[in-house]
């Protein structure tokens, strides 16, 4: 009998670790409030420091969003559209709000057409980011 109770307990630990260790596997980089927004809703970008390379992980002073759209006018996944501003520039607009633990928001409001500024007849496809620390060298 005690055979018997051992096995389960074994398989609840292994499904607990498995369901951990998935979790971790596909931590995500940027999630979007909504999950899938359109081009006229308003939407919440927040990014995980400690994801992808890593490289603003600890870092403490401020982060910008880098950021542009993909198009219908884009002739590749590269190739940004309505990018906001120049590498080096720091606006106030793509000024990330730190949430601690080494995550990021940016409000993209009131919706992603009036944010980017994209003109009549353009298709928004996919918001492009790379996420910098202030002096650009993070």
């Amino acid at each position: 009998m005690a055979f018997i109770n051992i096995i389960p307990m074994k398989k609840h630990l292994l499904i607990l670790f498995l369901l951990f260790w998935s979790a971790n596997i596909f931590a995500q980089i940027v999630t979007t409030s909504p999950t899938l927004p359109t081009a006229n809703n308003a939407v919440t970008i927040v990014f995980d420091a400690t994801q992808g390379s890593g490289g603003l992980a600890g870092y403490t002073g401020d982060v910008y969003a880098h950021t542009g759209l993909i198009t219908d006018k884009s002739t590749s996944g590269s190739d940004w559209q309505y990018v906001i501003a120049d590498w080096n520039t720091n606006l106030d607009k793509v000024k990330m709000t730190p949430l601690g633990n080494d995550k990021y928001e940016l409000q993209i409001t009131p919706d992603i057409i009036s944010f980017y500024g994209v003109a009549a007849g353009d298709t928004v496809k996919k918001l492009a980011f790379v996420f910098r620390s202030a002096d650009g060298s993070k």
